[in-house]
Parts: structure tokens; sequence; C-alpha cells
């Protein structure tokens, strides 16, 4: 049994977002969540990252930005990302690198993300939305690395537009993390989503 707990674990994440137009090709986003997590895993956690994007074709949008993610502890990460983002209709796909920065670390951990999504409309106001993510290491954190490089993520939100300015979300995330000498690990996170535009 103790082999086996170690195997799943579930969080709770709540997902806040503010964003608009800068003006007619460029955007930006100011987001932050509050993650409740075992803490064997690494205990709650608080994020904040501010991202701008700018539309350089029809369906083309290249930005990037950076954030803050405090865990419980006080270990602090500051993460600068660069993106690509696709969209043909209801699919989309999100091309992601990111320069990880922890507190007493060997290096720069720098990770590659690649996010596909499709939205369905489910009535005037609602969608639902279904991704897909890898999460692959390039570079880890310890020069001496231990421990699983890659990582898989699904999930789907239904939403719901309760005024011009205004979303509410709730989802649900699976994180699938493969391990070569433990048993693969599995994460169950379900998520609230709050989003304000401007």
């Amino acid at each position: 049994m103790p082999a086996a707990a170690q195997e799943e674990d579930t969080q709770a994440w709540l997902n806040v977002s503010a964003g608009g137009a800068l003006e007619d090709a460029t955007s930006l986003t100011l987001d932050g969540s509050l993650r409740w997590r075992e803490d064997r895993i690494g205990g709650e956690q608080q994020t904040v990252r501010l991202t701008i994007m700018r539309e350089i074709a029809e369906g083309v949008r290249i930005g990037g930005g950076g954030g803050i993610f405090e865990t419980q502890g006080g270990a602090t990460e500051l993460r600068p990302h660069q993106e690509l983002t696709l969209t043909s209709g209801r699919v989309s796909a999100r091309t992601r690198l990111e320069e990880r920065f922890f507190d007493g670390a060997d290096r720069m951990e720098l990770r590659f993300r690649q996010l596909v999504r499709y939205t369905q409309p489910i009535g005037k106001r609602s969608e639902l939305s279904i991704d897909g993510e890898y999460l692959g290491l390039l570079q880890t954190r310890e020069r001496a690395p231990a421990g699983p490089r890659d990582e898989w993520r699904a999930r789907s939100i239904v939403s719901t537009d309760v005024s011009e300015s205004l979303t509410l979300g709730l989802g649900y995330l699976l994180i699938y993390t493969p391990r070569s000498e433990e048993p693969d690990r599995i994460t169950h996170i379900p998520q609230g989503h709050v989003t304000l535009h401007f």
C-alpha cells in the first residue's frame, strides 16, 4: 500500500487571468494561480506570470514574458518564456520554451513545451476545450540529473461567459510522469478558472 500510494496524487488549482488588447495586433495577459499540493511533492505553490503576444500574420502569434513561482517553504523559481501560437479554426498549437531559474540550482533548467488544443462551442455563451501537452527537459538544473525528464498532460475545461468582461470555467487536468526506476506518477488536478477581459 505505501508503494501504491506514491504512484498517484491529487492537487487543486485556482487559475485567475486578466487580459486585453494593447493595440490592434498586440495583447497582454497577466495570470496567477494558487496550487494546493501535498507536502511530499513540494507543498503549496503560488504563481504570477505576464505574457505579451503579437499577431504577425493571420493565425500566427509570437511573444513571451516571465513568471515567478513561489513554493511553500520559500523556494522561488523565476521563469522567462518565449512562445509561438498557430491557430486554424477551432484548433490551435502553442510551442513554448522556458528558462527556469531555481534557488540553489547548479544552472538554469531549459524546458520545451508543445500544446495542441481543440475548442468546441456548446451554446451561445459556453465552450468546451480539450488539449494535450508534452513537456521535456532540454537541460536539467543539476549537472548530474536524477528523476524524470518528460511529462505528458491532458486537460478539459468547460467555460461560460458570465458577462462581456468575465468568464468562469471548471476543468480537470491529468499529468502523467514516466519514471525509470520508480512507478510512473499520475496526478489528478481539478481546476477553477476566472478570466477577466479588458
